[in-house]
């Protein structure tokens, strides 16, 4: 099984967040909160289920914005990665990690457990920043939300047979570069 990316990782990944999301704020015309980041999951969640529909032959020519190729299945998922901490980092507070990864026995399981994951966390966000009641029952609090979506997108790399925290890193220098290239805030 791959390495977690959040519990050997934490302090480096998030601190990519963080500075991510400074130089970010200098472009966006609205100030982020937890739920505007809650949103951009949503986003790229759906950025990913269009890249795993392509990779099993599926016709997405409805789907897509023909100028705009998003067809890079390891770069969505560390975008989901980013999404997911933004969220936390926004929030002022850091994901949990769970005890155990999610089982899952194909990349379709792992997807769908992701995409749960996805909505627990948007919903945590959305709650806890006063945009949605509080569900009955035991929800999970927006850290240990964050920790699933992790773990999840941990599982979902390995059925893919992706390095996570390699995708990630690439994803931080790609960002990088697109904020250099507008005058996005500082590194």
């Amino acid at each position: 099984m791959n390495r977690r990316l959040l519990s050997e990782h934490t302090i480096e990944v998030l601190g990519d967040v963080r500075r991510l999301r400074r130089r970010f704020a200098t472009t966006a015309p609205r100030e982020w909160d937890p739920s505007t980041a809650a949103a951009e999951l949503s986003v790229q969640v759906g950025h990913l289920a269009l890249c795993l529909l392509r990779v099993h032959g599926a016709d997405v020519a409805g789907l897509e914005d023909p100028h705009r190729p998003i067809d890079d299945v390891g770069d969505e998922l560390a975008d989901i990665v980013l999404a997911a901490l933004s969220i936390t980092v926004l929030a002022g507070s850091e994901p949990v990690g769970c005890a155990e990864l999610p089982q899952a026995e194909t990349a379709l399981e792992a997807f769908l457990r992701l995409l749960v994951a996805a909505g627990n966390l948007a919903e945590a966000a959305l709650v806890e920043h006063d945009y949605r009641h509080r569900p009955e029952g035991d929800p999970p609090s927006l850290p240990h939300a964050a920790g699933a979506v992790l773990a999840a997108c941990d599982v979902l790399a390995d059925r893919l047979g992706l390095d996570l925290l390699g995708e990630f890193r690439a994803m931080v220098t790609d960002a990088d570069g697109f904020l250099d290239e507008r005058g996005g805030g500082v590194s």
